[in-house]
């Protein structure tokens, strides 16, 4: 009887390990954390299932935890996900700065952290970042903004929410690139916070003021279809020419009708398996670079069939 208790405690031991060790679940299974900062439009949502296929390949379980563009609810996500043990946390930031008390937490937890496609200030606090330079990507727009309006005239800007590591990045990219043409003006720089209704909104307002505008430049398609809407809508598309960022489905189909000027692509998908690839060997144990960037590729009509 002694002999069969011991094994009945020995057995309930190794099964109380396997659930409560590294995030694991009663099947012996992973569990991952992606934190959203926001899952409001075609970028967010791409990325997020692009995660979670890259989880399925691997084996691993993947929770999504949408921030809802509020710095304090990612936090508490975080802090959720570190009492309940999971293996890693893979984090879209909501603010560069906000996020900083969660990161340190996961840290001090000993849960690996690793950001994707947007930088922290104190990028060091987490094990790894995944994504893009984000200068590149708006220097890469920007150049061929200038060519598709013969480098003057008076353009816009649609910016992400303000503080963003990809609004940061991008309008100093599209600044980099305008400092040698002085005959272009930036007459209205506003944030949409990434939203295609409050581009909308923003660009109604700035075609009414009677500005002969030339361009409006986009941070991301989100608000980029915004605009354009709002210039479709005025039967002035043969006027203003609209550029975005990300290459979502329905820039792209935008850009192969001739109604939007060009995307570029952040590759979303490289960036999910990348992350996740590297989240999974962090859990593991393994060795990863601390940063791992991925390239931006124009898209225009002339090469859009190649990414639909």
């Amino acid at each position: 009887m002694r002999k069969v208790i011991l094994m009945v405690l020995a057995i309930m031991l190794v099964m109380s390990t396997a659930v409560f060790s590294g995030g694991q679940q009663e099947n012996g299974v992973d569990k991952y954390a992606l934190m959203m900062s926001h899952m409001t439009n075609s970028f967010t949502i791409t990325l997020s299932n692009a995660v979670k296929a890259a989880a399925e390949d691997l084996g691993v379980e993947l929770v999504v935890f949408d921030g809802g563009q509020d710095v304090s609810k990612q936090i508490s996500q975080v802090e959720s996900a570190i009492n309940q043990g999971y293996a890693g946390i893979l984090i879209e930031p909501a603010s560069v700065d906000g996020i900083k008390p969660a990161v340190t937490a996961a840290s001090k937890a000993g849960i690996p952290i690793v950001t994707i496609n947007q930088k922290i200030t104190n990028q060091e606090l987490a094990d790894a970042f995944v994504g893009v330079e984000h200068v590149e990507g708006g220097e890469i727009e920007m150049k061929y903004v200038v060519e598709a309006i013969g480098g003057k005239g008076k353009i816009a800007f649609l910016l992400g929410p303000l503080g963003s590591d990809g609004q940061i990045g991008r309008t100093t990219g599209y600044y980099n690139i305008l400092e040698d043409y002085p005959d272009i003006e930036v007459v209205y720089e506003q944030s949409a916070n990434w939203r295609t209704d409050e581009a909308l909104k923003l660009a109604e307002n700035w075609l009414q003021t009677g500005v002969e505008l030339v361009a409006i430049v986009a941070n991301n398609d989100g608000m980029a279809m915004g605009a354009l809407k709002a210039v479709e809508d005025a039967k002035m598309l043969d006027k203003i020419k609209i550029f975005g960022v990300d290459a979502t489905d329905d820039a792209l189909a935008a850009v192969a009708e001739g109604r939007l000027s060009a995307t570029v692509s952040q590759s979303t998908e490289a960036q999910a398996l990348a992350a996740m690839d590297a989240l999974v060997k962090l859990a593991n144990g393994e060795d990863v670079p601390s940063e791992i960037i991925v390239g931006h590729t124009l898209i225009t009509k002339e090469n859009v069939a190649d990414f639909q």
